[in-house]
């Protein structure tokens, strides 16, 4: 039997190596194979080691060229075969990034993984933006929502809750 390597759900942040957490770039320098999404930027990439195995799962809407069942099962395959793997996802890998689906495959397999955050989008462009997410006093609260259904479903968010003008 194979020895299990371990998989790490990284987030990549929202494309600025500099915004990286420290574990995150230790493990990207340290990975054996990273599998990563469409918007995980190329100076990330570059932090590759060389001898490490670049893998493009990213998704776009209406185009899914490596669908998440297989990017399970590819996640499932090298994680249990001994290797190091980093799964690099933008942003954060828990918020909108499938990242939750991902961790209950390896879970299900009983392969070891660990969950290492990152910055979101959200908070990336609010701070290049120079905006609070709150800010006491004005804002009680953030709320996220997806520009994304599964299986490109149509959104049906609620407006009018979304419209709370203390949020």
């Amino acid at each position: 039997m194979m020895s299990k390597g371990k998989v790490y759900l990284i987030g990549a942040g929202p494309g600025d190596p500099e915004l990286l957490t420290l574990k995150a770039a230790r493990l990207i320098k340290e990975a054996d194979v990273i599998v990563y999404d469409r918007l995980v930027s190329s100076d990330i990439l570059d932090l590759a080691p060389a001898t490490a195995a670049l893998l493009p799962v990213g998704k776009m809407p209406r185009s899914h060229p490596v669908p998440q069942r297989d990017i399970n099962r590819l996640l499932v395959r090298l994680g249990g075969g001994g290797l190091t793997i980093a799964r690099l996802k933008g942003g954060d890998p828990l918020i909108f990034g499938r990242g939750g689906e991902e961790a209950l495959a390896l879970k299900e397999a009983g392969v070891p993984f660990e969950i290492v955050p990152g910055i979101t989008a959200a908070q990336g462009c609010a701070a290049s933006a120079l905006v609070p997410l709150t800010h006491r006093g004005v804002a009680t609260g953030v709320r996220y929502v997806t520009g994304h259904c599964r299986d490109d479903e149509p959104l049906d968010l609620d407006w009018a809750s979304l419209a709370d003008p203390d949020t």
